[in-house]
């Protein structure tokens, strides 16, 4: 539920590494089945609020019912005209980088001229980028870098995991920086996995 307004967040995605995931419903429940004992880190990002994560001992045979609070994201500002795009505040910053000329970036114009319906879709339009696709899931990959070598997902200025990151809806996004190796990162964006490259989502939904 929100943090703040105690009502049902609908649509969260739940998951535990290695644990398929589930969705929450209409009541903001949800349920995940087949946990193994022990301590395992449950994260849940939903559209609107901060991805969260929390560390929870499980035990053998054990029903586990517990309410989650997630923090709802500010509200977005009143936007900006630059360079003939409206966006919000923050993307003041986008277009500073982007003017500096070091990385890739996609902007919500270029996502809805291809219409694609993933992010995988959009990225593979980017050159130095490729499909890597093993086991059933295509996934981005830098051209330079080793096959299983992911890149360090960002969501809305926060470091992500590649899962949620690669689940959010292209219409949901509104902008993508792609920096495809060390010397094109800027400093607020060096994180733990930047060394095989940093992909950078902001959506709408964060102001």
């Amino acid at each position: 539920m929100g943090q703040d307004s105690h009502k049902p967040v609908v649509d969260a995605v739940a998951v535990i590494v290695g644990i398929p995931e589930a969705l929450s419903d209409s009541t903001g429940r949800f349920v995940l089945a087949g946990i193994p004992a022990g301590t395992l880190v449950l994260e849940i990002h939903a559209i609107g609020y901060e991805p969260s994560a929390w560390r929870i001992r499980f035990v053998a045979d054990q029903r586990l019912e517990h309410v989650f609070q997630l923090t709802a994201l500010p509200v977005q500002l009143t936007p900006l005209t630059i360079e003939g795009e409206t966006v919000g505040k923050r993307f003041a910053d986008f277009e500073r980088r982007r003017g500096a000329g070091m990385g890739y970036f996609i902007t919500k114009r270029d996502i809805e001229r291809t219409n694609p319906t993933s992010l995988v879709d959009i990225l593979a339009t980017v050159r130095g980028v490729v499909q890597d696709c093993r086991g059933g899931i295509c996934q981005a990959r830098m051209a330079r870098s080793q096959p299983g070598c992911e890149p360090q997902y960002f969501l809305d200025g926060q470091e992500s995991t590649p899962f949620f990151a690669r689940n959010v809806p292209p219409h949901d996004i509104q902008g993508i920086e792609i920096y495809r190796g060390a010397s094109e990162i800027p400093a607020e964006f060096v994180g733990s996995n930047s060394g095989c490259g940093v992909i950078v989502i902001w959506t709408k939904s964060s102001p």
